[in-house]
């Protein structure tokens, strides 16, 4: 299960060099984990509404599939209007839980889907449910030693992620760490949501490392009550070389716009 999948082990994947230019919604500096988990099709493909599947995995392991649990903090939060970066001075936390390789069952194009995000900030919580489809919900984020952990408002605990390292920062602009390529492409994908209504949108995550500083981390996330219809409680431990921790990430999030399938 140690291998990593990437789009390019999915049939169906963009054509080479295609990319989104903007225009963008936002931005913020993202400091954080991104934890790649190999599991079985089957699991994953549970986590889709009816009009998406997996993309066909053409590597050495094709019964399995990418999970990703990607948290952290958002701070440096503005807004963009006509190119122009308005700073707002936020700062939350976030979890997502995001498919990465789906397509549309009447579509090539591979997609990134996000059934369930957390968010501490209520206006991020309601544009990503409403305008984006990622099926956000609040919750409480904080790191407790090495342990990242999620809870409801109420306080019940809902995952925790134990994260370990013993490797030093690196310039994360022209790394060449193991997959760190590989990570980057899956989330130059096309972000697929489903608004409350059903309706599909598509948006695109700009993840800028220029500035950034990056390193290897062993990782493994316990959901300790289901997060999303689909996906069980259990433990999803990340792939050889499959976890990462960055500080210094400029996140820029696109406007939404129709799915081009």
């Amino acid at each position: 299960m140690d291998a990593f999948l990437g789009p390019s082990c999915f049939e169906g994947r963009p054509a080479a060099g295609e990319a989104f230019g903007g225009p963008f919604a936002g931005a913020a500096s993202f400091a954080g984990c991104i934890l790649f988990s190999n599991q079985p099709r089957e699991t994953v493909a549970r986590l889709l509404p009816p009009d998406l599947e997996l993309g066909v995995n053409l590597s050495p392991v094709p019964d399995l599939h990418p999970l990703v649990f990607l948290f952290g903090s958002q701070t440096e939060g503005s807004t963009i209007f006509g190119g122009i970066t308005v700073p707002l001075g936020v700062a939350y936390q976030e979890l997502a839980l995001a498919v990465p390789c789906v397509r549309h069952r009447g579509g090539r194009r591979l997609h990134l889907y996000v059934p369930r995000m957390y968010s501490s900030y209520f206006p991020s919580t309601w544009n990503g449910r409403q305008l984006y489809g990622y099926g956000k919900r609040m919750g409480r984020m904080r790191w407790q030693g090495p342990m990242f952990l999620l809870t409801s408002e109420d306080g019940e605990l809902l995952l925790h992620a134990s994260v370990a390292t013993s490797k030093r920062w690196s310039s994360a602009s022209g790394s060449r760490l193991p997959h760190f390529d590989e990570m980057r492409s899956v989330f130059s994908l096309p972000v697929v949501g489903r608004k409350p209504d059903g309706a599909y949108v598509c948006s695109y995550f700009d993840w800028d490392f220029a500035d950034a500083q990056v390193r290897h981390v062993d990782a493994c996330a316990v959901v300790d009550q289901p997060l999303v219809d689909g996906l069980d409680a259990g433990t999803y431990p990340d792939v050889s070389f499959g976890s990462f921790e960055v500080r210094g990430m400029t996140w820029r999030l696109s406007w939404p716009e129709a799915c081009r399938f």
